[in-house]
């Protein structure tokens, strides 16, 4: 099966705890011993070492790796000279869990059952990667080539009429409440901003594996800590006959642009956006320039900037280096786009939109996905014990 690796701490703890609930469903009662020892610190460490593609010899470099600690959940790493002893026997052969695969010795035990365990917690997660027609070496290197590129049939036809719907019925309730915002020419434009505080079902649009899987292609570094963040989910609708913006990029940073990405922005494409109704304009390869537009660039460029057409159902992806705008609508009905900005989350400073922390409710963000809790940083810097009241927090100092 092609499935996805593990990549990052986050995903490392998920299959720790994947793995120990299947050892709790898998009957080893008579095994007492061995069910012992595939639970202790020792095998944890083996596997999430194999999981994450290293080896014994990797113990040293990680003796001081606090997070890969964290993330298995052990308090202390085991030596090289614990290791080497533990991984020459062999304790584990009579496990009917390996069947066929028994190995030589414990080490090569654990990683059949590394195998078998990561087989297991990819299917049991729908974790597949997506077909090379959605994303693959060559969609990247278009996105690459060019700034943007379109990814088919990410919805069906009936979800992105029920998510149309519910955007919508926000998008209304704020304006009857005298709360949206609104922008553009005779600020006919609405942006309903914070959408994963203002529909679940929504919000899980920014966690699906299509997107963990380009975005976190797209940001990769050589790091397990995670690779982007969400910058901001909103709504964006074009009125019947609005006009287009102005040129600009994403990316809010001094010139001149980095060359690696900053910012990666995703509409979903709950209704076609046709040659008609305001499609995306850009300018392919601008994203390479390295630098913001300028007035003169609009009319520069402007007979060469192409619309971004594309299906009800799929995906736009483009870089914050892209210059862009919206397209005139010329048509008698609005427009909409479900627009998800994400960002390297080592620059979240520079490129962060909302801060969600302030603006998501604390109620509903307890029936969010760990995933999505993630991109939102809400777990980031939460150490054992950083949440413990203190009695001495009005304490004074005694005087002498």
């Amino acid at each position: 099966m092609k499935s996805t690796p593990i990549k990052s701490y986050l995903n490392l703890t998920k299959i720790i705890n994947y793995y120990l609930e299947w050892l709790h469903e898998n009957n080893l009662n008579n095994f007492s011993e061995e069910k012992k020892l595939l639970k202790s610190d020792l095998v944890k460490v083996v596997l999430g070492l194999i999981w994450i593609k290293k080896d014994l010899t990797d113990v040293k470099h990680f003796q001081a790796n606090r997070y890969f600690m964290d993330a298995i959940g052990i308090n202390k790493l085991p030596t090289i000279e614990m290791f080497e002893i533990f991984s020459a026997k062999n304790e584990l052969k009579n496990l009917p869990i390996l069947k066929e695969n028994i190995g030589i010795n414990n080490y090569e035990n654990i990683k059949n059952i590394a195998l078998i365990v990561l087989d297991k917690f990819n299917s049991n997660l729908n974790i597949i990667l997506a077909p090379e027609t959605q994303w693959g070496p060559e969609k990247k290197k278009y996105f690459e080539d060019h700034g943007y590129v379109v990814i088919p049939d990410v919805m069906t036809s009936l979800e992105c009429s029920g998510f149309r719907e519910i955007a919508l019925n926000i998008a209304q309730d704020e304006k009857e409440k005298k709360v949206g915002f609104f922008y553009g020419h005779e600020n006919k434009f609405q942006r309903v901003w914070n959408l994963v505080n203002k529909s679940l079902e929504l919000g899980q649009l920014l966690t699906l594996p299509i997107v963990h899987q380009i975005m976190n292609d797209l940001f990769d570094r050589d790091t397990f800590h995670e690779k982007y963040l969400l910058s901001s989910f909103h709504l964006n609708i074009l009125p019947p006959e609005g006009r287009e913006q102005k040129f600009h990029l994403d990316s809010t940073v001094p010139d001149p642009l980095p060359s690696w990405l900053i910012k990666a922005n995703t509409s979903f494409i709950i209704e076609d956006h046709n040659e008609d109704n305001g499609a995306l304009m850009c300018l392919p390869g601008s994203h390479k320039f390295n630098r913001k537009p300028s007035p003169s660039d609009e009319k520069k460029y402007n007979k060469n900037l192409i619309k971004l057409i594309a299906p009800k159902g799929s995906m736009i992806i483009w870089s914050g280096h892209l210059w862009h705008k919206s397209g005139n609508n010329k048509t008698t009905k609005e427009r909409t786009g479900l627009l998800g900005a994400f960002v390297a989350s080592h620059l979240a400073e520079v490129a962060m939109e909302e801060n969600h922390t302030l603006v998501v409710d604390s109620e509903r963000s307890k029936f969010f996905s760990d995933d999505l809790k993630r991109i939102l940083m809400f777990d980031h810097g939460v150490k054992q014990g950083a949440l413990a009241k203190s009695n001495h927090f009005w304490a004074k100092k005694k005087n002498n």
